[in-house]
């Protein structure tokens, strides 16, 4: 009988399971990986969410991170108390489309009040639900609670009795029908008060002669005051009431829970302004002891919230104390694909014998992967995958197998990094030519910038570009002082590239590589010398023919 040697034992010689080509360690997309709740790992964000004493709610993070599957399994383990507002399903398109609101915005009134009220409100509204469980008797008894134990001699009161009585049908309504009152409410005292006819916004919103010019300070300011008066001392004394008498303990706790924010449910034109001022009254609404408002943030799209210097609420410092920032140890990765291969495989394998050992010259198997990831999740499971369509029935992973996979798994990840970052950058896809070929850990200086001449003088590939990259190559083009402009453009443009995770940097000969996803990377534009080093991200060796010959065996130090 043949003896069965350690190295293949390691190998799982001894397992009858096999993988096929159509089977998956799991959905890259929490969304549709229908095992998630078997293979969830804990990093200890669960506990934090539900802690109310915790202030920390908003879960931010690069896509992939993780963050829509750990809002999915705090719903399932909370789900009692715990209400999901889609923004798709809440049909505030219709904001966008609005005369009034349009109008507005184009003479230049701050809104920011408008959709503050409107988020107050979709809250409010939520949060009495969970409170009496959806239940249409228990809200009347509450309604007529309210109407008895308040004093009407108290004016305010008054009108928030007023406010509760003219909701007391609509109060429950979807989402889209509350916008609609608050937006006709708006639209009907500013007529009023300007001495407009109703039919203003129809026809005379467009109007741009002489006596609408003059007058359109004034009307700004009329604007602003009939918005900042909607329902506003009403709906505080709502919330006053709530948070004395409803949510003053912690004997009973309810979550709200809010993803999807990157997806197409309102248009781009004041989206960034919709979730900055939620964000907003998510932070003021922390007065309630028994409840959490918990959304989910992309990275990239949290730039955009608090990008300029305008802001919506203030400066993004005053939120800082609410994030969780989504980040991953190689530990906590190689547990999750180990149970997700366990799971696979009914408990036959696992990482030790599916991924090949570490030979002379080699990279094991897991770590050759995680090189290749920006440390999250999707990463780690679509490379496995990819391997998996490979794997012809084998029941490990033999090096050749692992390279096999990867240029298919470097030209998905690119892909992705594109479609991530394309509302903040545009059609970023232009400026991979400038780096087929090159050598890496090159040397700033020694980067040539005819590399980007194709971009430089097509003015129409320019355009495509958006915010920080078109502005550093308009201002190339347009510089009266090229030769200056050129020692702060390069710095700008690393950093740029840095910050989507392209490249890497080595400052100087003392440190070692930083990727924007390493717990210990600082790096700023100023970082970016002539004797910096640059390094393209391992993941991308394969998309943009990265001439790597050197570094095999380097792994970056």
């Amino acid at each position: 009988m043949k003896k069965t040697t350690k190295h293949n034992a390691n190998k799982g010689e001894n397992s009858k399971f096999s993988f096929s080509k159509y089977q998956t360690i799991g959905s890259p997309d929490a969304e549709s990986d229908h095992n998630l709740d078997k293979v969830f790992i804990e990093n200890g964000e669960l506990e934090v969410l539900e802690d109310l004493d915790n202030a920390k709610c908003i879960i931010t993070g690069r896509t992939g991170a993780g963050k829509s599957a750990l809002l999915r399994v705090f719903q399932e383990r909370n789900k009692t108390y715990t209400k999901r507002i889609s923004p798709e399903e809440m049909s505030l398109k219709y904001i966008s489309n609005s005369d009034i609101l349009n109008y507005f915005r184009n003479i230049g009134v701050n809104i920011n009040f408008f959709y503050k009220i409107l988020w107050k409100h979709v809250f409010v509204v939520e949060i009495l639900k969970l409170y009496m469980s959806d239940d249409s008797k228990r809200r009347e008894a509450f309604i007529e609670k309210v109407k008895s134990t308040w004093s009407k001699k108290n004016p305010a009161r008054e009108k928030s009795i007023a406010y509760l009585e003219k909701w007391s049908e609509q109060f429950w309504e979807r989402a889209e029908y509350r916008v609609k009152e608050l937006e006709q409410q708006a639209g009907k005292e500013f007529v009023a008060e300007a001495g407009f006819n109703s039919d203003f916004f129809k026809f005379g919103a467009n109007s741009r002669d002489s006596q609408h010019t003059k007058v359109t300070t004034e009307l700004k300011t009329k604007a602003e005051r009939v918005i900042s008066s909607l329902q506003a001392t009403e709906l505080v004394e709502v919330i006053n009431m709530m948070k004395d008498n409803l949510l003053h303990t912690q004997q009973r706790k309810f979550y709200i829970i809010i993803d999807d924010l990157d997806k197409e449910w309102v248009s781009t034109q004041i989206v960034y302004d919709l979730i900055g001022a939620m964000v907003e009254v998510i932070k003021e609404f922390q007065f309630f002891k028994s409840v959490k408002i918990i959304i989910a943030l992309r990275d990239n799209l949290h730039q955009l919230v608090f990008a300029g210097t305008e802001h919506r609420g203030g400066q993004r410092e005053k939120f800082e104390h609410l994030y969780i920032n989504l980040c991953w140890e190689s530990s906590a990765l190689y547990k999750l694909l180990n149970e997700r291969i366990k799971l696979l495989s009914n408990d036959q394998l696992n990482i030790s014998n599916v991924f090949p050992k570490s030979e002379k010259g080699q990279v094991a198997g897991f770590s050759y992967i995680l090189d290749r990831t920006f440390m999250r999740p999707r990463d780690v499971i679509s490379f496995v995958n990819k391997i998996i369509t490979k794997s012809n029935s084998k029941h490990y992973f033999e090096q050749t197998l692992v390279k096999a996979a990867e240029p298919e798994y470097s030209s998905e990840r690119l892909r992705a990094i594109e479609d991530e970052w394309s509302e903040n950058f545009g059609d970023i896809r232009h400026i991979w030519p400038a780096f087929a070929n090159v050598y890496n850990g090159f040397k700033m200086s020694n980067f040539n910038e005819d590399r980007l001449a194709d971009i430089f003088v097509n003015s129409d590939i320019i355009k495509l570009f958006k915010g920080d990259l078109n502005d550093i190559f308009v201002k190339w083009t347009t510089s009266n002082a090229p030769d200056h402009y050129k020692k702060s453009f390069l710095p700008k443009f690393f950093y740029l590239l840095y910050t989507m995770g392209i490249i890497g940097i080595k400052k100087n000969s003392m440190e070692s590589v930083k990727f924007f996803y390493m717990l210990d990377s600082f790096v700023i534009k100023q970082d970016f010398t002539s004797e910096a080093r640059i390094y393209i991200h391992k993941t991308f060796y394969h998309s943009l023919k990265i001439m790597t010959k050197s570094l095999e065996n380097n792994n970056y130090d």
